[in-house]
């Protein structure tokens, strides 16, 4: 088996994973529209609907602050499988259950299992494939959050939502599977000092090559050095028996961490990438999606636009298997810049047109018809060949070893409570200031993230992970050089 094979194969048990979790946000669509239509055993109110599509998002939270625990202590592969058991067991309720509560349960199941992989999945992306693979794995994330969105729409429309919950839960299983049969992350082992683990770890996954060689020495020579500071901040602690002092200590060393450069600039990024990701229509737009395109249509029921959801879940799922190609071929900075400025400008050109329409300055039956879906259209194309894939990608690549799982958790810490408020506000706002409003609100909300995003934002494009912490560390590539020399020059020294 060829390494890129290995390292395809341990990727899938995090896209198939990914998948069920798609599964996840399509699902609520499919439990609404049945119980709604034929009647069964649970009558949902509006305020019920609204928890039930929610509440993934409060779970997540607990999840994101347990996840790098699991990671640090237990490592990714561990950490990974246990994350698909709340994913499975929220199936297994909805399969069984018959009730608000019980739904709520397996939501929140749901929800927790997607906290704990939030973090994760970008992190072992990132460090268990080679920097010219990185960002085509990682972006098969979105495509299989779009498919599983899309596999649930579909099987729901012909199966029982508990059926549909059967089918679905087949996910997390096979994850289980294939996660069993993967190795444990080298980054981890070496963070742990298991050198020699490491070596065989990252050996079978990446091979033995020149390249591959070079890079295992750098991850050794900078934990080397974590190790060596970890010793000297350990030294002085010990002098402090004093156990105010002793906290004192230990409050300004997690605020030292926090003012390198090379790890607050990669959490900004971070979180600003997460919450464009979400307020850009990530989510919203599998939820509601048909409330949207009723309004932007001016359709009169939500059945008038069928045709219309389905080519906007189509269009999505199409999307992410091009972004593999963009992110193969294109710097990150470039696909980020563009797809941001188009989704802008899609979004607001949407926000005008209704505007213009319900003003009535525009009367003609094709005009109408026509060019508010090819407004959908072109917002769709522009957000999922960009924004979507992205979000893993840059969240996966930015944070140095050091500080990933804590960086992980501090930015993804952001995303559930951006769920959360997309999900819970977006009706809100749809009834108050209309769909138009809310476009405005967005598109202004990425702009301010976009800007952010271009001043602190490096090219990460087939970089290795050591030579993207060394950019937030301002260290050039001169600078480098002279270290690599320094090192070079000791060693033949000691020889």
């Amino acid at each position: 088996m060829t390494t890129f094979l290995k390292q395809a194969f341990v990727v899938s048990g995090a896209a198939l994973n990914i998948v069920g979790h798609g599964c996840a946000h399509g699902y609520p669509a499919v439990l609404f529209a049945q119980l709604i239509r034929d009647g069964g055993p649970v009558t949902l109110t509006d305020h019920d609907t609204s928890w039930i599509a929610s509440s993934v998002g409060l779970m997540g939270i607990v999840g994101n602050f347990i996840s790098p625990v699991f990671m640090s202590k237990l490592g990714r592969q561990k950490s990974h499988f246990i994350s698909t058991i709340p994913a499975l067991l929220g199936w297994i309720i909805f399969i069984f259950g018959n009730s608000v509560p019980m739904f709520l349960i397996a939501r929140f199941l749901h929800g927790l299992a997607l906290g704990l992989r939030t973090p994760l999945a970008a992190i072992l992306v990132a460090e268990y494939t080679e920097p010219r693979y990185r960002g085509a794995f990682l972006g098969t994330f979105a495509i299989s959050l779009g498919l599983g969105i899309m596999l649930s729409h579909v099987w729901g429309a012909y199966l029982s939502w508990k059926h549909t919950a059967i089918v679905c839960s087949m996910f997390p299983i096979i994850s289980m599977i294939i996660i069993s049969f993967s190795p444990e992350s080298p980054y981890w082992l070496v963070s742990k000092s298991r050198f020699d683990d490491a070596k065989k770890a990252f050996s079978w996954i990446r091979g033995d090559g020149i390249e591959q060689s070079e890079e295992f020495e750098k991850m050794l020579e900078t934990q080397h050095k974590e190790l060596q500071d970890t010793k000297n901040e350990k030294k002085v602690a010990s002098r402090n028996l004093n156990v105010t002092r002793y906290m004192l200590n230990s409050f300004k060393s997690v605020l030292r961490i926090f003012k390198k450069k090379e790890f607050f600039k990669p959490s900004i990024v971070a979180i600003c990438m997460l919450i464009v990701f979400e307020f850009g229509g990530a989510h919203m737009l599998a939820a509601y999606g048909n409330v949207i395109l009723q309004a932007v249509l001016n359709k009169e029921h939500l059945t008038d636009v069928t045709w219309q959801f389905t080519v906007i879940d189509f269009l999505r799922t199409i999307c992410a298997f091009l972004a593999i190609f963009l992110l193969k071929n294109f710097k990150r900075r470039t696909i980020l810049f563009v797809s941001g400025i188009m989704t802008v400008t899609s979004m607001t050109m949407i926000s005008v047109f209704m505007y213009i329409r319900n003003a009535g300055f525009i009367k003609a039956p094709w005009l109408l018809d026509t060019f508010p879906m090819i407004l959908m259209i072109t917002y769709t194309l522009s957000f999922c060949l960009g924004i979507v894939p992205l979000n893993w990608v840059i969240c996966g690549e930015v944070f140095p070893l050091a500080y990933r799982s804590l960086g992980s958790t501090l930015s993804t810490s952001f995303l559930t409570p951006a769920f959360v408020i997309s999900m819970k506000t977006a009706p809100h706002l749809y009834s108050t200031i209309g769909v138009q409003g809310a476009f405005l609100v967005y598109s202004t909300t990425l702009t301010i993230c976009l800007c952010i995003m271009y001043v602190l934002l490096p090219e990460t494009k087939d970089r290795t992970l050591i030579d993207i912490e060394n950019t937030f560390k301002g260290i050039k590539t001169s600078d480098k050089d002279v270290q690599l020399s320094l090192i070079e020059n000791k060693a033949v020294g000691s020889v």
